[in-house]
C-alpha cells in the first residue's frame, strides 16, 4: 500500500513540475515584458513652463476640461504624506507644481492663480529650515528650492501648527518661506467656504 501511495505522490509531483516547465516560455515572456527598456521621450515632450525644473508635464492643446481664464482659479491643496525619499522634494509638492504648470500652459497667467498648499501629518518635516532638517537627516532640505519656486508663482505654502506641535518641533524651526496656519482642517474648511476647490495631494 505504501509503495502505491509513494508512486502516486511521485506522479503528482512529476506532473506539477512538468506543467511548470511546459509553461516556462510563457512565464518568461510575461516577466521579461516588465523589464523591457522604455523608449526615451522625444526632446521637448515634458516641460515646466512656470515652476522651473519641477512638476514636469506634457501639454496637448486639443483636450477637454482645460482651465478657463474667465473662471475662478482658486485651489487649496492638502499634503499629508511623505512619499519618495527624504533626499528629494516631497511628491505632493511636485504634484502642486505640475498643476501650476498645467494652468500656465493652458493660458492662465500665474498672477491669476489663487493656490494655497496646506501641509500636515507625515509631510510636516518637509517644512523645516535647513539647519533643523540637517540636524535630523544629515543633509539640506530638498523641498526649500521648490517652495521658493512655488512662491515666485504666487502659491502660498502653509504648515499645520498642530502637526508642528505633534512632531515636537519648535515654531522657529519651520522655514521662513512657509506660512504658519492654525491647523490644516481649519485652513481647508475656511478656504472651501471662500470658494476654493479642494485637492488632496
Amino acid at each position: 500500500m505504501r509503495s502505491v501511495v509513494s508512486c502516486l505522490f511521485i506522479a503528482v509531483v512529476a506532473g506539477s513540475v512538468g506543467a511548470a516547465i511546459s509553461q516556462a516560455p510563457a512565464l518568461y515572456d510575461k516577466v521579461s515584458r516588465h523589464f523591457v527598456t522604455v523608449a526615451a521621450d522625444p526632446e521637448g515632450f515634458w516641460s515646466t513652463p512656470a515652476i522651473m525644473g519641477y512638476g514636469k508635464m506634457h501639454y496637448e492643446s486639443d483636450v477637454q476640461f482645460k482651465p478657463d481664464t474667465t473662471m475662478s482659479n482658486k485651489i487649496v491643496f492638502q499634503i499629508t504624506k511623505s512619499e519618495g525619499t527624504m533626499k528629494e522634494a516631497n511628491l505632493g509638492l511636485e504634484r502642486v507644481a505640475r498643476v501650476v504648470n498645467l494652468y500656465v500652459a493652458s493660458g492662465v497667467p500665474a498672477e491669476q492663480l489663487k493656490f494655497v498648499v496646506s501641509v500636515t501629518g507625515d509631510a510636516t518635516p518637509a517644512m523645516l529650515n535647513n539647519a533643523q532638517f540637517n540636524k535630523i537627516y544629515g543633509f539640506d532640505n530638498p523641498n526649500l528650492k521648490l517652495i521658493d519656486e512655488l512662491k515666485k508663482s504666487g502659491v502660498v505654502v502653509s504648515v499645520c501648527d498642530q502637526s508642528v506641535a505633534f512632531h515636537h518641533y519648535q515654531f522657529g524651526w519651520i522655514d521662513k518661506s512657509v506660512v504658519h496656519a492654525l491647523s490644516s482642517p481649519t485652513t481647508v474648511s475656511t478656504l472651501e467656504n471662500q470658494g476654493y476647490a479642494f485637492l488632496p495631494m
